[in-house]
């Protein structure tokens, strides 16, 4: 709904910047359903696009990637692919506020698990170098992560934290996020799932009249 919202304005409204970076990440799945804890990691790929006015924006995104089981973690490999969309507001130079949600599924040779988390929170901006160099934290609640066959999650967080540089239209950075979701008890089993990622993302800015 927010994306439906904004799209029209930011598409029809003046000085828009219009940027695109490509995603390359390193990703770590791990799943504790009271057996230990099953791993699998591996490589992501994707892209983003982002359209901004003055203090508002929306990103859009997506990845997708293989990720593999570690030996003696009892895990399988699974394919995961998300999409994903974001409203940003920036009520202060170094604070942006977010609220989105994401669309993934995790694919394995036994099922196929659909999730949609909805995410809110805040990123903040320290310049490190005027306005070229800078370090970032941030940090969301997800009140509603929904996923087939499973509870909805009890409690939800992410955050992370990075560095980003741009010099003039080039933009990049390379961030570490890590997100946990638990789910409520069932019998006398507890489930958790966390997925960390360590992306570098590199790309352009331009500015559309």
């Amino acid at each position: 709904m927010v994306a439906v919202c904004l799209v029209p304005a930011l598409a029809g409204a003046q000085s828009v910047e219009l940027s695109g970076v490509v995603t390359l990440a390193h990703g770590d799945h791990r799943v504790d359903a009271g057996l230990g804890v099953e791993r699998a990691t591996g490589l992501l790929v994707g892209g983003a696009t982002r359209l901004r006015r003055r203090g508002i924006a929306l990103t859009i995104s997506g990845e997708t990637g293989h990720l593999t089981a570690v030996r003696g973690s009892g895990g399988i490999d699974r394919d995961v692919s998300q999409l994903g969309a974001v409203a940003e507001f920036t009520p202060l130079p170094w604070l942006v506020l977010e609220s989105g949600v994401t669309l993934r599924s995790f694919g394995t040779v036994v099922a196929r698990q659909r999730w949609t988390l909805v995410r809110a929170g805040a990123e903040a901006r320290v310049p490190l170098s005027g306005d070229t160099f800078w370090a970032l934290g941030h940090a969301h609640l997800l009140p509603l992560v929904s996923v087939n066959g499973l509870p909805n999650a009890a409690t939800a967080f992410d955050a992370g934290t990075g560095l980003a540089y741009r010099r003039g239209r080039l933009l990049f950075d390379l961030t570490y996020t890590l997100e946990r979701c638990d789910f409520p008890s069932q019998g006398s089993t507890r489930r958790s799932e966390q997925l960390g990622t360590l992306a570098l993302r590199g790309g352009a800015e331009l500015r559309l009249h």
